[in-house]
């Protein structure tokens, strides 16, 4: 009997520290930097919870129940209060969208693609053209890449630049409307590529961003140092802006909360769904954008075997508000 009971005192310890130890990771993920990759999947560890929850409760395991519970209370807490979600004020906008049927609004589309998510060139262009964006961000662009994308989408995006590049900061963007400015500026090696077009008379700029991926302190603190770069960037900007690309990082993680805080941007994601995106995949692609740009919709764009291509956020900008508010000030 004695043994029974330490073999249960057992597992009921070894289950409590395997969900403290989850738990713990995603919320302070750098003390244990070599399982900092665990905040990544936050969301399907808190689920993981609930089930295992459920399953204890089911076979009338108390203690697991109330630790499984525990566990997944915990990381909604944790995943409510550290994602910036504006779903209520886009809801109102939709409600006073329905009684303004003259809408001046300025509307745009953009999306970005990563290259290396296709399985072949002619699948990706398939998907570039039927997204329907107005600016298209592509990345991974090598020399090869470059000359097909620009065959491939001249007809339909007449207005494109393109940095190649053999490694993962080769990028391209491609337009409907001409490219009013094109720069570049870089954190140590890494490029960062801003274009400014303009659409119906008002001035909108886009930002393409590419991180490394954080493996390890030193590339956690390269992130961390190119995201500071870009935000002292954005501070200098005063017209309607859009930062999208690959950052690497989940939406909850504190290296992108923190860049929201110091730039004031928005997670075009917030308050969406994310359709059409599998259940193991990761968001680490972003399209944040300035609060005078309204996030209308937010979409995922996948391949035939459901493999992630890119998003797409679409946005609008009352021109016409924006001149008053300037007037007035």
């Amino acid at each position: 009997m004695a043994q029974k009971i330490l073999s249960h005192t057992i597992t009921h310890l070894t289950a409590a520290s395997l969900v403290a130890f989850g738990v713990f990771v995603c919320v302070y993920p750098h003390i244990f930097s070599s399982f900092s990759w665990i905040v990544n999947y936050a969301v399907q560890l808190m689920l993981a919870f609930l089930i295992g929850g459920l399953v204890f409760l089911f076979f009338k395991q108390p203690r697991l129940t109330f630790v499984s519970f525990g566990g997944c209370l915990l990381l909604c807490f944790y995943l409510k209060f550290s994602i910036k979600n504006n779903s209520i004020e886009r809801w109102r906008n939709s409600i006073l969208k329905q009684h303004q049927p003259n809408d001046e609004r300025v509307h745009l589309n953009a999306a970005q693609f990563n290259l290396t998510n296709s399985s072949t060139p002619e699948e990706m262009v398939e998907a570039l053209r039927a997204s329907g964006a107005d600016l298209l961000s592509i990345h991974e662009v090598t020399p090869g890449w470059s000359q097909w994308l620009q065959d491939s989408l001249s007809d339909v995006y007449p207005h494109h630049h393109t940095m190649v590049d053999l490694g993962i900061f080769g990028m391209s963007i491609f337009s409907r409307y001409p490219l009013s400015s094109v720069d570049t500026f870089y954190y140590q090696e890494i490029p960062n590529l801003r274009v400014c077009i303009q659409k119906d008379g008002t001035d909108l700029c886009l930002i393409s961003v590419h991180t490394e991926p954080a493996l390890n302190d030193y590339s956690l603190r390269r992130l961390e140092g190119q995201l500071e770069t870009l935000a002292g960037q954005i501070s200098r900007m005063d017209m309607p802006l859009m930062v999208l690309g690959d950052f690497n990082a989940v939406s909850w993680s504190k290296e992108l909360q923190q860049f929201m805080d110091n730039t004031g941007l928005l997670e075009s994601r917030s308050g969406f769904m994310d359709r059409q995106r599998s259940f193991w995949d990761v968001p680490v692609d972003h399209i944040f954008h300035s609060p005078k740009l309204g996030c209308a919709d937010f979409v995922n764009f996948s391949d035939r075997e459901g493999r992630h291509l890119g998003i797409m956020a679409a946005f609008q900008i009352n021109p016409l508000a924006k001149h008053v508010k300037k007037t007035a000030q």
